[in-house]
């Protein structure tokens, strides 16, 4: 009995895990350098990739990705030419989620 519930855990456990994999179009790494400009601070992005191995990120060269740069103390305080690296999930539905990963001078 124990090793039939412990088969419909792990089943139950796959099939959630491949119904939210399905949800996630994109999932990059995107690495840019920080920069000062007259209106203050952004980012210029310079390289996509996949966020890990299982993971789609498909950008074309020239491919617009429009998003919003979440608040995040780290980047306030990085000065001009840091590098920075964000994960961007795009989802199924057109949403998407942008996280601030690491910073470095």
């Amino acid at each position: 009995m124990k090793k039939l519930i412990a088969a419909l855990s792990t089943a139950a456990l796959l099939a959630t895990s491949g119904l939210a994999m399905a949800e996630t179009r994109k999932d990059c790494l995107l690495e840019g350098t920080v920069y000062e400009s007259g209106e203050g601070q952004s980012v210029k992005f310079h390289s996509a990739k996949k966020y890990d191995e299982d993971a789609n990120c498909r950008v074309r060269r020239g491919e617009k990705m429009e998003f919003k740069l979440p608040e995040d103390t780290r980047l306030k305080e990085a000065p001009s030419g840091s590098t920075v690296k964000y994960r961007y999930q795009e989802n199924n539905d057109g949403s998407s989620k942008t996280e601030l990963v690491s910073v470095s001078t």
